[in-house]
């Protein structure tokens, strides 16, 4: 007698059909996701193929699989690290700005967030050390570009100011940090608002926290850094759809939401600064 087939569905679409044997690849192959819901013929409700006991070789197997996380970063820093291990910051930058979905679909080995604390504040400090020099040889050039299309400007800045180097090293990290808090508190917020982020505030902190972090060195490079905003919106939303394995939709509306909060806050304050000027 012929088993009788699983109809698969995952996150309101359907997988079709499958025996025990296929869905026992997928697993293991990591193909399918042991939160696929799973139906047979008889039964009453759909259920995650993780509480199906005909599952647990293929289950094992994934578990096999995905013992170490797939971030390079988070090899390395299980425990805390008074100084970064270099060779383990480009793998991590690849990973993160180029393979999100690889990246931030499977689950962390561990649910401490030291690691996505770590890669931040390590992060901000590499991208400052590269950037800051690039960017004041970039503004050191700008007068003599300038006058390529008659445009003078009064004198060239200081190729590379010391005072302002050790404020960005104190200030950065600190403001990365905050930053990324509050945009963790009020992303996962409206994530929840429209039925997704089902995987918990620590998964969009984790998140953000690399996306955060690898932008720092894109922020870096003067020639790619004006990119980074819409970047990291696209970015930002991409990875959190894979981290809560929701429609990236979502990400996209809460990500775009704080923007325009943002966006609305700053030009509140400018145009008061402004004010303030004109009534002196």
């Amino acid at each position: 007698m012929t088993p009788t087939p699983y109809h698969l569905a995952d996150r309101g679409q359907s997988l079709g059909v499958r025996s025990e044997p296929e869905i026992l690849v997928g697993l293991a192959t990591g193909r399918l996701s042991s939160d696929v819901l799973s139906w047979q013929e008889g039964e009453v409700a759909w259920v995650p193929l993780r509480v199906r006991p005909e599952f647990a070789s293929g289950l094992s197997a994934v578990a096999s699989l995905t013992v170490e996380s797939v971030l390079p970063w988070e090899q390395h820093a299980p425990t805390w690290q008074p100084r970064p291990r270099l060779e383990f910051i480009w793998p991590t930058i690849k990973a993160v700005l180029f393979r999100p979905r690889q990246t931030f679909t499977e689950a962390p080995a561990s649910t401490s967030l030291r690691a996505p604390l770590q890669w931040m504040l390590w992060a901000s400090l590499s991208g400052i050390v590269l950037g800051f020099p690039l960017w004041s040889l970039t503004l050191s050039l700008r007068p003599a570009v300038l006058s390529l299309f008659d445009m003078n400007e009064a004198a060239a800045p200081a190729i590379f100011n010391l005072t302002y180097f050790g404020r960005a090293l104190l200030v950065y990290p600190i403001a990365l940090f905050v930053l990324t808090v509050v945009a963790t508190l009020l992303a996962h917020g409206l994530l929840r608002l429209m039925g997704g982020g089902k995987e918990g505030w620590q998964r969009t902190f984790r998140t953000l926290a690399y996306v955060a972090g690898a932008l720092c060195f894109a922020a870096a490079i003067p020639p790619v850094a004006f990119t980074v905003p819409l970047w990291g919106l696209v970015l930002g939303a991409l990875s959190l759809g894979y981290a809560h394995r929701d429609e990236a939709w979502r990400g996209f509306l809460a990500l775009l939401a704080l923007s325009c909060v943002g966006c609305c806050g700053g030009l509140i304050v400018a145009v008061l600064k402004v004010k303030a000027n004109f009534m002196r």
